[in-house]
């Protein structure tokens, strides 16, 4: 890949009324509902087969986002960037279980400026340095798989000691993340009535797989209702920005951990009462979680720090018609295996950096423990796997991969090597490798991590996290720094 000068054409929504909403005397709370490896399986973004009333609801009632994506397909790096409106690379969160850096501010930290209290229940994955920029951690578990009552009531004495200030709430479920456990979770969803997509094995292991994935979303879904019923029982839900979306794709092979979008899109609701039109949607360009923290302090009215590479899109929750971002990126680090990968997405095309060519495409060691995961590798070693199904067993890779997503929105036909659309490739080349050095993006020779579980067989070899390799191969000899 040439590193050459490429402008970024990032062309944001302009700040309409909306985004001064913070100018005025109640600034609004804001409620975040975040899901833990959950991909695009709701009601209203298309599955018919999935019980999520609640979330089909929030979708009804304000702005469904039908193209955002995360900057990461893995947990930590993906919320470390959205709470910083930074790159996780740029942050020094890209590895799995990075911990953020004393220094690195969150969204609350800037909200306190404005007078918000803030609190975080469940899953952070940020660290103890993330911790501590809340006024509250609440108190809250699962217990059976299911939230406890007291993890309701901590959330409610939360709503009332916010009382008088607006409040900054942060809720990250543990479901769909795996394991699943039948006994823990009652069937809702029916596996005969799931298709698997093209890239997993339509068998009946990984439609029972995925029934078991679609029952924890219902699970979660009906959390999310009980607590709205509580905003609402407390008469706090008019002013109360509530948002919803998930960290990364369905915990599946070729989904969480890879950068097709079945790993990176999420979905994004925003709902609130008389300021977004129900039933609303944006589909005019693209959005970037990077961009959450930059509108959440738009519309509590204040500005952005100038290290912040996420812009407000505040402006596009009146007028939803208005433009998104031209393209978005995303990254892939270490997670349970090692990987340097790197995208760029348009509304058309996706152009994909693979460094660790030579190398299969890493698994994460929960999805190759999965009965999808061994439903495929049965029908490899039975020679019956289908062509759209290798991608993530095929050594060597391609180096690049490109995609034109309007005939092939699962990616399975790689037209990197088709003459009509290299010059399309080759901008797009040019503006990923202008916002690696935008965004100050280490080379892929200069740190590696050991594996943790095979590539292959997805067998887990280590069971802490390997140390960083000393000593890096020097990018003077090709064949050992791709």
């Amino acid at each position: 890949m040439n590193y050459t000068k490429s402008s970024l054409p990032f062309a944001l929504a302009l700040p309409l009324p909306l985004a001064a909403a913070g100018q005025e005397s109640a600034k609004p709370n804001i409620l975040v509902f975040i899901a833990d490896d959950a991909g695009m399986d709701f009601g209203c973004y298309g599955n018919p087969n999935i019980r999520t009333p609640n979330v089909d609801r929030l979708a009804a009632q304000g702005l469904r986002f039908r193209n955002a994506y995360l900057t990461s397909p893995q947990s930590s790096p993906s919320r470390t960037s959205m709470m910083t409106g930074r790159f996780a690379h740029s942050i020094g969160t890209e590895d799995l279980h990075t911990p953020l850096n004393p220094g690195t501010q969150m969204i609350p930290s800037w909200l306190r400026e404005a007078g918000y209290f803030s609190g975080s229940m469940l899953k952070t994955h940020w660290g103890p340095e993330g911790d501590k920029q809340f006024d509250r951690m609440i108190p809250a578990k699962y217990e059976q798989g299911d939230l406890n009552e007291e993890a309701f009531a901590h959330y409610s004495t939360f709503l009332d000691e916010s009382r008088g200030k607006p409040f900054f709430l942060w809720v990250g479920f543990t479901d769909p993340h795996r394991p699943y456990d039948r006994n823990l979770c009652p069937q809702v969803n029916d596996p005969n009535s799931i298709t698997p997509p093209p890239y997993l094995a339509d068998g009946p292991r990984t439609r029972e797989d995925l029934a078991s994935y679609y029952d924890e979303i219902s699970r979660m879904d009906g959390h999310i209702g009980r607590m709205l019923d509580i905003l609402r029982q407390k008469g706090m839900s008019r002013n109360t920005l509530i948002v919803f979306l998930s960290d990364n794709g369905m915990p599946f092979p070729r989904c969480k951990g890879s950068l097709y979008d079945s790993g990176i899109q999420t979905p994004l609701i925003f709902v609130w009462d008389g300021k977004i039109r129900p039933g609303s949607e944006h589909s005019n360009g693209l959005i970037s979680a990077v961009d959450l923290a930059a509108t959440f302090l738009d519309l509590a009215g204040i500005k952005p720090p100038q290290d912040m590479y996420g812009k407000s899109f505040a402006g596009l929750l009146a007028d939803p018609s208005g433009r998104g971002r031209e393209a978005i990126f995303a990254e892939r680090n270490w997670h349970d295996t090692d990987e340097y990968i790197r995208c760029v997405r348009t509304e058309k095309y996706k152009l994909i950096y693979n460094a660790y060519y030579h190398l299969p495409h890493g698994t994460a060691a929960d999805l190759s423990s999965s009965p999808s995961w061994y439903e495929l590798k049965e029908m490899q070693r039975a020679g019956t796997i289908r062509c759209d199904q290798l991608q993530i067993f095929t050594a060597p890779r391609p180096m690049v991969e490109l995609y034109d997503l309007e005939v092939d929105p699962y990616e399975l036909n790689n037209i990197a090597d088709v003459e009509m659309h290299v010059k399309a490739a080759r901008q797009l080349a040019a503006q990923l490798v202008q916002w690696q050095k935008d965004t100050r993006d280490h080379p892929a020779w200069q740190r590696r991590r050991l594996d943790k579980n095979d590539r292959i067989t997805g067998f887990p070899l280590f069971s802490e996290i390997p140390p960083l390799i000393p000593d890096c191969p020097s990018p003077a000899n090709p064949q050992e720094a791709p």
